[in-house]
C-alpha cells in the first residue's frame, strides 16, 4: 500500500515538471513509411493507371503550424499508345492537428505545393493524370493518421491521456498537456 503511495506522489511529481512530449521528423518519417500503404490502381491492362507511394519525407516548422510531406510514387499508365513508367514526387503542406479520442495525428487543410516527375519529358502525359492521382493523395493523408500513440506501452499511453494540444516548432511536434 505504501509503494502504491509513493508511485502515484512520483506521477504527480514528473506531471508537474514535464508539460509536454516531443514527436520529431524522424519519428514521423519512419512512421509513415512503415504504416503507410498507399496505392491506386484503376482501369486495366489496357488502359490504366497504377500508383504507390514508395518514400515519404516530413519536415515540421518550416512555416508556423504547418507540416510538409514529400511523397515520391512510382506511377504506371497503362494504354495502347504509349505506356509510361515514371516516378512523381508531390510535396504537399498541411495543418497537423491531434485527436484526443484516437490518440492520433491527423492532417487538415492540405496543399499541393509542387509536382514533378522523372523522366522529365513524361511530365506532361503525368500532367494528364495528376488531378485524379492527387484527389486520391489528399483523400488517403486527410483521412489516415500519420501518428498514432502507442497506448500499450506506459509512457505514450499516459502521454495520450495527457495531450490537450499540440504545437508545431521547427523539427518537432509538441504535445502539450497543460493550457
Amino acid at each position: 500500500m505504501r509503494s502504491l503511495a509513493l508511485i502515484g506522489v512520483l506521477m504527480l511529481s514528473l506531471t508537474a515538471c514535464v508539460s509536454q512530449y516531443s514527436i520529431s521528423e524522424r519519428q514521423l518519417t519512419n512512421y509513415l513509411n512503415d504504416e503507410m500503404h498507399f496505392e491506386v490502381k484503376e482501369g486495366n491492362r489496357f488502359f490504366g493507371i497504377e500508383m504507390k507511394i514508395n518514400d515519404v519525407k516530413v519536415k515540421l516548422g518550416h512555416k508556423a503550424d504547418t507540416m510538409a510531406i514529400t511523397a515520391s510514387s512510382l506511377i504506371k499508365v497503362a494504354n495502347p499508345l504509349m505506356p509510361l513508367n515514371a516516378t512523381m514526387t508531390a510535396e504537399f503542406e498541411a495543418k497537423p492537428w491531434y485527436d484526443a479520442d484516437q490518440h492520433s495525428l491527423y492532417l487538415k487543410d492540405l496543399t499541393l505545393v509542387s509536382l514533378s516527375s522523372n523522366p522529365k519529358d513524361l511530365e506532361q502525359a503525368i500532367g494528364q493524370v495528376s488531378p485524379q492521382i492527387m484527389g486520391f493523395m489528399t483523400h488517403f493523408l486527410e483521412t489516415q493518421p500519420v501518428y498514432v500513440l502507442d497506448t500499450q506501452e506506459g509512457n505514450q499511453a499516459l502521454v495520450a491521456e495527457m495531450t490537450k494540444r499540440i504545437q508545431v516548432v521547427p523539427g518537432k511536434i509538441n504535445l502539450i498537456f497543460k493550457d
